[in-house]
């Protein structure tokens, strides 16, 4: 393979990201591009007509890039999310491989169609919705053609650094909105289509593997044969992130090579029409298996292959891939924000690039098995290792061995069990073994996952990093396109560039500042001292089994770089404020813990379980805590039972550059009773989201803060915040900041200065 086919797709995806991000700024990048093929011409030492051919190439590759992405962020007039806070009949169809029973109803996915108002008038409509159907049942779903009526209501994700973009991910999925509607609101078609009567059979499939495999051992082996993470425990999916195997639960590269493996092996692969039935069965498999973007690049880089293999032209698999990467990206443009999508990427390409030096580099090793195996895993984990930082800020040390001694008997579980979906009569037992066999291999993955240090948590690299990162690796592994002393250059000029970059990283001065976290409706906020501390107050804590701490909490202190807490501080018990302090204490140590002097709250139990006793601390008004240069005065303290708002903790968190006022749910008769203690602070945790009940006229004449900020749920249902409430804030001179509408929120106290940023539109200063 040539380095052009490579340049061309990356800059390409370079065009399509950036077309993506900033569509307005669409001649800029063109121009930004010029420049930069200019420069990789004179860097490759061109002729100065290939200068000029390799220029103009740059320049088409991004440009058409620049035009694919930029178009797929226009906007649609006819997008189902126009109707946003209207009463609404949709009419589509519904993904019937997104259908899951969620206690007394069922949630999928639908495809509008069109959609009818109040008034009578029916309009066609784009996007998807995710409705929830109460009172039904998954077999009420005799067909995919659904007419829901209800009132749309749009969706809205975390905005934090750290843990998984539900905002970024609706933008890919093309979800618009939601509908909650009643049994009765939902009509299905009798008479299911060929489709239909396809993804219901898809769907039995999982059934099938779920109900023959029950428990974990179950989901699992359905996740690794068909796809999906349905019914793995939270506990689960982190053990399979940690040890690096979080890959085998999603059909990619492996799988497809699998199944196209054993197909061959059965169908043979002697001429045009054997490979013509094995890429028919999976393009088959490739829609069982749900359609998703690793799933298609998989399916599109094996066709390639297999077609050049039929036609008797040796397919070259670097070209393969670049190819595989544009057309992909051509068909979603959006695909290339996918995390999945871009390790399924990197690991390829780890395959294609580095595999085959690996390989020669290891044959001291007699046994090939052996010597094949470790190449393709080192090479894959050499490949993948920036993303996985840069997205989980982990590196695991048990990775490699995992991948070596579990995924080979995994893979021929995933065989066993699509074997078992094929066979009428003894395919229920080749199941349920293939089950059985898959317990001890999920204890194995628990076993490595709580090895001590098994994992490191990595603060956010520098982009900067990555981009080195692999400029490094492919002067290692890629020795044609370098000389000697280029390569030589290359590794000195790629290891102080990182050395630099993390350095000046770990060395800045940290500033007195304190993060707002986008919890929903709920508090949890993180205060940092200017040496280092850390401190979280109040955790969060949604209805559901939606866990706060350990999907929140935890990866944005990863993201940080931060394994321990100096302090936990609770306001009080309610589930909005200690709902995921359980799941924080779990993964993350804690030194000591401040509670309010009220009987435990069934979620404070749970917390105390990871706390021994001698490290918890009462809050009485009153008493003033050191850390580090950081003073914490406990202003009120009310008692309570249960986690009351009456036992709200204020207290003020202070160093000699700023100031925070966290006030719990304290309502006006708290405030009141606690005015004459309250200090000036600069910035001002507003008391109970928001409510209209808080934040009193007195409370904020004796507070006068500069900041303000109002930590509440996107369209909760309380109101939050109220506009009384807002009013007084304003009146009182304070910049009123919500989480609701800028995500997470930074403050910094600089050396006096005031400083905030929003997580949703301020990435690059977190």
């Amino acid at each position: 393979m040539k380095i052009w086919f490579l340049l061309a797709a990356g800059l390409f995806a370079a065009g399509d990201y950036f077309g993506i991000l900033a569509p307005q700024y669409l001649y800029f990048y063109c121009l930004a591009a010029l420049v930069l093929a200019v420069l990789l011409a004179v860097l490759a030492k061109f002729k100065p007509q290939g200068c000029y051919i390799a220029v103009c190439g740059a320049a088409l590759f991004c440009a058409f890039g620049l035009a694919v992405g930029s178009r797929a962020m226009q906007p649609d007039a006819a997008a189902i999310d126009n109707y946003a806070g209207r009463m609404v009949t949709v009419y589509g169809s519904a993904d019937l491989l997104s259908l899951k029973q969620r206690g007394d109803g069922v949630s999928f996915i639908m495809d509008c169609r069109a959609v009818q108002q109040e008034n009578g008038t029916v309009q066609n409509a784009s996007g998807r919705v995710r409705v929830f159907a109460a009172g039904a049942d998954v077999s009420d779903f005799v067909s995919g053609n659904i007419t829901v009526s209800g009132t749309l209501k749009v969706l809205h994700g975390f905005a934090n650094p750290g843990s998984f973009d539900t905002e970024n991910w609706n933008l890919q999925q093309g979800l618009k909105g939601r509908i909650s509607a009643k049994k009765s609101a939902l009509h299905i078609a009798k008479e299911p289509s060929i489709s239909d009567k396809f993804f219901l059979f898809a769907y039995s499939l999982r059934e099938k593997i779920r109900s023959t495999v029950p428990g974990e051992a179950g989901s699992v082996l359905c996740g690794m044969a068909l796809g999906g993470y349905d019914g793995l425990i939270e506990a689960t999916r982190e053990a399979f992130s940690a040890t690096g195997l979080a890959h085998i639960l999603s059909v990619s590269g492996t799988h497809m090579a699998l199944v196209a493996g054993f197909l061959i092996l059965i169908i043979g692969r002697r001429g045009k029409l054997q490979i013509g039935i094995v890429l028919a069965l999976l393009f088959l498999y490739a829609l069982l298996c749900g359609g998703s973007a690793p799933v298609w690049r998989s399916f599109l880089m094996s066709a390639i292959a297999l077609a050049g293999s039929g036609s008797y032209k040796k397919a070259q698999s670097g070209n393969i891939f670049c190819a595989a990467a544009v057309l992909l990206l051509l068909y979603n443009p959006l695909w290339l924000l996918d995390v999945g999508f871009q390790l399924s990427f990197a690991a390829t390409g780890g395959l294609i690039f580095i595999y085959p030096q690996l390989k020669e580099r290891l044959a001291f090793i007699k046994w090939s098995l052996v010597r094949e195996g470790l190449a393709i895993t080192l090479a894959a984990q050499l490949a993948t290792l920036p993303l996985l930082v840069w997205y989980f800020n982990q590196l695991s040390f048990v990775t490699f061995a995992a991948n070596i001694l579990l995924v080979p008997a995994m893979e021929f579980l995933v065989i066993a069990a699509l074997a078992g979906l094929c066979l009428p009569f003894a395919g229920t037992f080749i199941i349920y073994a293939a089950g059985v066999a898959m317990q001890p291999l999920l204890n194995a993955v628990h076993f490595l996952a709580g090895v001590p240090a098994a994992v490191v948590n990595l603060p956010h690299l520098p982009l900067a990093c990555c981009v080195l990162y692999y400029l490094a690796l492919l002067a290692c592994f890629k020795q044609d396109w370098f000389t000697a002393a280029e390569r030589r250059m290359t590794l000195l000029f790629c290891s102080l560039g990182i050395t630099v970059l993390l350095a000046a990283k770990s060395l800045a001065p940290m500033p007195f500042t304190v993060h707002f976290i986008d919890v929903g409706q709920g508090d949890a906020a993180l205060v940092q001292t200017s040496a280092g501390q850390n401190i979280i107050v109040d955790c969060g804590g949604l209805q559901g089994d939606f866990d706060t701490g350990s999907r929140i909490l935890v990866p944005y202190l990863r993201y940080l770089g931060i394994d321990k807490l100096d302090l936990l501080a609770l306001s009080h018990g309610h589930h909005d404020h200690a709902g995921g302090a359980a799941g924080l204490a779990r993964l993350v140590k804690i030194d000591k813990l401040l509670l309010p002097q009220e009987k435990p709250s069934e979620d404070v139990q749970r917390l105390l379980r990871y706390i021994r006793p001698q490290d918890i601390i009462t809050a009485r008004a009153g008493s003033v805590y050191t850390l580090g240069p950081c003073r914490i005065e406990v202003l009120a303290s009310g008692r309570g039972e249960g986690g009351g708002n009456e036992s709200s903790v204020i207290m003020r968190v202070a160093e000699k550059d700023g100031s925070i006022l966290f006030t719990g749910d304290a309502d006006e008769s708290i405030e009141l009773a606690a005015v004459d203690k309250i200090k000036p602070a600069d910035v001002l945790k507003v008391a109970h989201h928001g409510s209209n009940y808080s934040s009193t006229d007195m409370f904020l004449k004796q507070a006068r803060p500069k900041l303000a900020v109002i930590s509440a749920g996107a369209g909760n249902s309380y109101g939050h915040p109220g506009s009384e409430a807002l009013q007084r804030l304003n009146a009182a001179g304070a910049k009123v900041l919500r989480t609701d509408k800028l995500g997470a929120v930074k403050v910094c106290f600089d050396g006096g200065r005031l400083q905030w940023y929003s997580y949703r539109y301020d990435k690059e200063f977190f």
